[in-house]
């Protein structure tokens, strides 16, 4: 399709719009986006088709082409507009209020727009009234849930408001009084996943936070868990629990599945606060557990021992109670004795959660190190033999960096952790076995030695990074913990000699710290640094602070990927060129009309530093946008944070693009009013910036250079150049003279005779 008949194309649909033939327009248009490759031509069609599908009331299309039309200009004040009616007629009033708000931007004297801006806000400051009202709020939400016709997206909506509304105090007595509790209850009846978990969470926000709302939390807990008894809930948690993904016949399960069940029942305990409750939750593991107890079925008793994992991963007390209970210790012998690897992995990680709290576990500690040792000794199977490994690892860290006390021989960690590093460093072993190594490096860098093996280890260091990519996300704990650790990053009690004098004369134990911990602390944090610099995936930090622009998301989100994505795009650029890849641009140069401040601050801080990309300066030449005049006339707010971000895009824009440097005189009238405020600005950055903005428009064109040295902003440049050399505005100094210079040569100005 040539360029002739694509002109052709629009030309018919105009005229079809002009004589009210919708459809037909519509056709037209459809026709000429199909074959339309240029973006500035395709914007201006979808603009078109936008005003078609208003006029059809397809309010949602409209909105759809209006927004293409305004990812390619983000001034383009056409299709803000049309996107902002049909945006108010789909009853998003705040999104078609940010639009208009634009709209006045760029033309302030437009009565349309100041009439609809002010239109807007009256009727969302009524609807706010209306829907803040927390009585109809929280019917509201009961009323969407409990509907049968009601769609998925606004079920959702409902139960994520009503989990907001519960954390407020306002808010949780209103549904505590309007039989909410009973209602949450029907909720959890309905079997519904996402439902149930709505549920259990407006209830949590019901009994955190104000006190007036914690006396009911009692009630609330107990009324919850015997329901949950009563429905067999706790033993659906448990079976989740206890599954072994080698078996036959298991649930599904992703790799975080079972955490995340250890999670919630530990959750749910700490939430009872009545005894009688506890000791019932402690009563239904105990019976479950019992109950999967079969000498002729080795599976049942596998799945009995996991479910004690997955308390003592959860509420630790509970499962070193149950640990204790007649029968589990020998269950654990057999099982370590048994040829199944499978029942040999189950038993030596449940030794491994029980001397988790070594303070507690002294049933464990004490029966369980000779299972330990004795299956790191015989075994000749490696995924047996790196768990057993970090089940002593636990049981060697127990006195953390206190060096006074070790609990192995001096030497025998640094060994442990050499074994370790070796396992993690092998891409043979699957990600399970070697998450264990990390979580034996977890509990061994509380020794200084271990931590300088460890850190002079980059392959290690980079095989533990590298891990943290996998599915698994338990792995992240372990790697957190080992690298606190190697940094000396955990919080540390203030010595007092007094009290230390004290304790030794009442032979109190003292914690002795390591002869070397201060070495290691300087070294580490040095090695560590450089070590992140090299392996940290910064790049996977790009998409997430992208998707946080998004209108839906609220101001601070948008404020704080704005600066994130700032700070990023000052480093290099192959992080710019990903910013421009995850369709960032759009949505940064929407936030530079934003009438909150800060908001408006950081988005043109973020583009200052695009505005070296080759891609972001071809949107600033391109004709037909007023991506220009809003930077010029961003240059003459009175926000100096913002002049100055302002005036350091337009200083680095005409310096790589002569053709910018022109454009600026054609683009707004009050072009040199605002350049002259610039140089003369009482801030030497801003002052500085203004001043290179206008060398390089004498070094674009002769014609400009002419006339502005034939303005007042000779005098300006004089005035400065003059001045005596000052280390605080010697680069505005420096800037001034070398615009002078430049006129100079050209012929412009000569230079006094003696």
């Amino acid at each position: 399709c040539t360029a002739s008949s694509l002109f052709q194309l629009k030309e018919e649909g105009n005229k079809h719009f002009q004589a009210g033939e919708i459809d037909k327009a519509i056709e037209c248009y459809t026709k000429a986006i199909k074959f339309s490759k240029d973006k500035k031509a395709l914007a201006v069609i979808y603009r078109n088709r936008s005003a078609c599908f208003l006029k059809k009331e397809n309010y949602n299309n409209a909105v759809s082409d209006a927004t293409k039309a305004i990812d390619v200009d983000a001034a383009d004040i056409k299709a803000l507009y049309r996107r902002c009616q049909a945006l108010e007629k789909l009853g998003k009033l705040d999104m078609a209020f940010k639009d208009v708000q634009r709209c006045a931007t760029l033309e302030p004297k437009n009565k349309t727009f100041l009439e609809t801006l002010r239109r807007l806000g009256a009727e969302i400051q009524q609807k706010l009234k209306t829907t803040f009202s927390t009585d109809s709020r929280v019917q509201n939400m009961f009323d969407i849930l409990f509907a049968d016709e009601s769609d998925k997206e606004k079920q959702e909506k409902a139960a994520n408001n009503l989990i907001v509304l519960a954390r407020e105090d306002a808010g949780a007595e209103r549904i505590f009084q309007n039989n909410g509790v009973p209602l949450l209850m029907q909720l959890i009846d309905t079997g519904k996943p996402d439902m149930i978990l709505a549920a259990i969470r407006t209830l949590s926000g019901m009994c955190t936070g104000h006190r007036a709302r914690k006396d009911r939390k009692d009630m609330i807990s107990c009324n919850v868990f015997m329901e949950m008894s009563q429905k067999t809930g706790l033993k659906k948690i448990l079976k989740v629990c206890g599954q072994v993904p080698d078996l036959p016949d298991q649930l599904p399960l992703t790799e975080n599945t079972q955490l995340i069940a250890s999670v919630l029942l530990n959750k749910v305990y700490d939430d009872l606060r009545c005894d009688p409750e506890r000791d019932n939750f402690r009563d239904v593991c105990d019976e479950y557990i019992k109950s999967k107890f079969d000498p002729n079925d080795m599976d049942k008793n596998i799945h009995a021992i996991n479910t004690l994992s997955g308390l003592l991963q959860g509420p630790f007390d509970v499962g070193n109670v149950l640990a204790g209970r007649q029968g589990v210790m020998e269950m654990m012998v057999a099982l370590c004795g048994s040829e199944r690897e499978v029942d040999q992995l189950v038993a030596v990680e449940a030794l491994i959660h029980a001397s988790t709290k070594t303070s507690k576990a002294s049933f464990f500690i004490s029966n369980g190190v000779t299972l330990l040792k004795d299956m790191y000794k015989k075994t000749k199977n490696e995924k047996i033999k790196i768990r057993a490994l970090v089940g002593l690892c636990k049981l060697g860290s127990a006195g953390g960096d206190d060096y006074s006390m070790r609990q192995f021989a001096e030497g025998s960690t640094e060994k442990l952790a050499k074994q370790c590093r070796k396992w993690l460093c092998n891409p043979t072993l699957d990600v399970r076995t070697r998450k264990w190594a990390v979580e034996g490096l977890a509990y061994l860098t509380n020794d200084a030695d271990v931590k300088d093996d460890f850190v002079d280890d980059e392959a290690a260091m980079r095989a533990m990074f590298e891990l943290t990519q996998s599915k698994d996300k338990t792995i992240l704990y372990a790697v957190a913990c080992t690298l606190v650790n190697c940094t000396n990053s955990y919080d540390k009690k203030e010595i007092i000699p007094e009290m230390v004098q004290l304790a030794k004369f009442s032979k109190q134990h003292v914690p002795e710290q390591h002869p070397k911990v201060t070495y290691t602390e300087s070294c580490d944090v040095a090695n560590l640094k450089s070590l992140k610099v090299q392996i940290f995936h910064i790049y996977e930090v790009v998409r997430p602070l992208v998707s946080l622009l998004n209108t839906e998301r609220d101001g601070l989100e948008n404020f704080e990927a704005l600066l994130g994505l700032t700070n990023l795009a000052a480093l290099n650029d192959k992080l710019r060129v990903k910013i421009l890849k995850e369709k960032a641009l759009p949505e940064i140069e929407n936030y530079m009309f934003e009438e909150h401040d800060q908001i408006r601050q950081a988005a043109t801080e973020c583009m200052c530093n695009l505005v070296c990309c080759k891609e972001v300066q071809d949107r600033y030449l391109e004709d037909g946008n007023d991506k220009l005049k809003l930077l010029i006339l961003l240059c003459g707010e009175d926000d100096a944070q913002l002049q100055r971000a302002a005036a350091g895009a337009l200083a680095m824009l005409t310096a790589a693009q002569k053709k910018l440097a022109v454009k600026i005189t054609k683009v707004t009238g009050q072009w040199l009013e605002i350049i002259q405020r610039l140089c003369i600005h009482d801030n030497p950055e801003i002052q500085h910036r203004g001043l290179v903005t206008v060398f390089n428009m004498l070094d674009a064109d002769e014609q400009l250079a002419k006339k502005l040295i034939e303005c007042e902003l000779l005098e300006i440049l004089t005035f400065v150049a003059k001045l005596e050399d000052n280390p605080k505005k010697q680069d505005a100094i420096n800037a001034a003279r070398a615009c002078l210079s430049r006129a100079l040569d050209s012929g412009f100005i000569k230079p006094f005779s003696n």
